[in-house]
């Protein structure tokens, strides 16, 4: 039988180790950078990254539109790192792959009727410029453009 100091203990442990893991999750969403950018570098890695993030996206129920965020690849990766994407973003099947996630997005009701495609029209993005998301566990969206 555990004694009281030692269930005090596990329990402040589990509650630092939950604050450890949200702290950087937030901080991801807050500030992107490449280590937030879909991993694209094999045509192999899109295709299992893609159906990933379109289930990500078909579990969302209630998303605050603030918490969606549009983030131009250009701006997080740069060199051989954004050549890489480019060139796997032109394979037949990742693109396939793409334009069901962008018809998944386009079809996403949000919050009181307002769609992710509302919010790419806000920031003068076309559905046909998205290439990823991302989803964090607190239900805020990285939405990755071209």
């Amino acid at each position: 039988m555990k004694s009281l100091k030692s269930r005090v203990l596990s329990g402040a442990f589990a509650a630092l180790m939950t604050l450890g893991v949200a702290a950087p999750a937030l901080a991801s969403w807050e500030a992107p950078d490449a280590s937030d950018a879909p991993d694209y570098t094999t045509v192999t890695s899109a295709l299992l990254n893609l159906p990933v993030q379109i289930t990500n996206l078909l579990g969302l129920v209630n998303v605050d539109p603030d918490h969606i965020k549009v983030v131009y690849l250009e701006d997080i990766l740069s060199g051989d790192a954004l050549v890489d994407v480019d060139n796997t973003l032109n394979h037949l099947l990742v693109d396939l792959q793409v334009v069901n996630l962008q018809n998944t997005l386009n079809g996403l009701d949000l919050l009181n009727d307002v769609t992710i495609g509302d919010i790419l029209s806000d920031n003068d993005v076309d559905i046909s410029d998205v290439v990823a998301v991302k989803v964090f566990d607190d239900g805020k969206v990285l939405v990755f453009c071209k």
